[in-house]
């Protein structure tokens, strides 16, 4: 396909199909030219297309704009399939970056811990991860990007964290507190914190004496996450927190300037999120499955309540793509408000520019989908195609040969 657009054209038309334009599914014209959406007509047809660009006829399809998924750790299971077990990271990541395009991401923030938990997430695993993945920017055939999960008991490393987000230019950084979390394992849940232990390749006594030793550095938190926030708004990095339990978690991390709430664990903190105008972000398998994995509150109760702005794939990527469906199955909302959750919203949450809607201009990160099957039949990232299905190749084909 990319030897169609690169090698004979400059640009292609695609016709048919209904596409979600201005909040509204529409018929008509696009046009890509390289990486962007030059041309949209609604209510038109290019049956001569002033530039002899190909007219890829999409009749019965539906054209996106590309997923932004701003939280997932699905790769982990590609990096680390078993505990101790691991494999090649550049082969990895072409395997994540395949997996993310079959599912319709075209923006995908890639969740990488910075926590004191140590081994694979570690400040020093979160480097070697950077490293490797900018290695692998030239061959990505989506736009793959991170989100640092910084745990805040690890005061020491605040300007190490500083200068990695500095030399990578990255731009999300999401706040994590999980000694609560630890504690409660250890004093009522031995079998829940010996499946932890494991899953680090550590033994739970050596588990356990981390978790005491971030104990003691309770009382630098607060510093340390003044200094790291006031680094993030002066270079206007966007930076929240996650599982907050209580209103006054919400409130806590806000005064901070930590203005993205993700995966709360009650109503009243999503609720205090939304009354603030800021974002709530929650897990579509959450959705998908009926409920939390983990008995936390129901990604499907806070969208009823107006309380959740965003979707993000969390450990399993076709659950984006699920959500939606589920949400039209149960007349929750229109596919408008609902593909808005997992791409216009995204956008807007993180200043991502030119990506997220069907505009002109904006790059032409596009998903086609056939409603009858319910699968998605191509995926554009940036003007070029990122996956395929034969459907979609055969239309290509017969457009590119009545051109030529």
């Amino acid at each position: 396909m990319n030897q169609i657009q690169s090698n004979q054209f400059s640009g292609y038309i695609l016709q048919g199909s209904k596409f979600l334009h201005h909040n509204k599914m529409q018929s008509g014209t696009i046009t890509i030219e390289d990486k962007f959406l030059t041309s949209i007509e609604v209510n038109k047809t290019n049956q001569y297309p002033k530039k002899n660009y190909p007219v890829i006829d999409l009749t019965g399809f539906w054209v996106l704009p590309g997923i932004i998924d701003l939280h997932g750790d699905g790769f982990e299971r590609q990096l680390f399939p078993r505990p101790g077990v691991s494999f090649d990271m550049n082969d990895t990541l072409k395997i994540v970056d395949k997996e993310l395009s079959i599912n319709g991401i075209t923006t995908a923030y890639l969740a990488c811990s910075y926590s004191w938990e140590g081994r694979i997430r570690s400040p020093e695993y979160a480097k070697i991860f950077l490293e490797n993945l900018n290695k692998y920017r030239p061959s990505m055939i989506t736009n793959i990007n991170v989100q640092v999960r910084y745990e805040t008991h690890l005061v020491e490393k605040v300007q190490e964290l500083i200068d990695l987000i500095t030399e990578y230019k990255l731009n999300y950084v999401v706040f994590n507190n999980h000694i609560p979390d630890a504690i409660e394992k250890i004093q009522n849940k031995p079998t829940a914190f010996a499946t932890w232990a494991n899953k680090m390749s550590m033994e739970k006594s050596e588990l356990a004496n981390i978790v005491n030793y971030r104990l003691t550095k309770e009382n630098e938190v607060s510093d340390s996450l003044k200094t790291l926030s006031n680094f993030m708004k002066s270079n206007n990095i966007k930076f929240g927190s996650h599982d907050d339990e209580s209103k006054k978690d919400r409130k806590w991390f806000r005064s901070f300037g930590a203005n993205i709430c993700e995966f709360p664990t009650s109503i009243l903190a999503a609720k205090e999120a939304y009354l603030n105008n800021e974002n709530v972000i929650m897990g579509a398998p959450n959705l998908v499955r009926g409920g939390s994995h983990n008995g936390n509150i129901s990604t499907l109760e806070l969208l009823k309540l107006g309380y959740c702005s965003i979707l993000v794939s969390d450990y399993y990527y076709p659950s984006l793509l699920q959500s939606i469906w589920y949400l039209l199955d149960h007349k929750i909302c229109s596919i408008e408000n609902a593909w808005a959750l997992i791409s216009e919203n995204p956008a807007k949450a993180l200043n991502i520019d030119k990506r997220g809607a069907i505009k002109v201009e904006n790059y032409a990160d596009l998903v086609i989908i056939n409603p009858k099957t319910r699968e998605i039949e191509a995926t554009i990232c940036n003007g070029k195609i990122a996956s395929v299905c034969k459907s979609v190749v055969d239309r290509f084909i017969k457009s590119s040969n009545a051109v030529s």
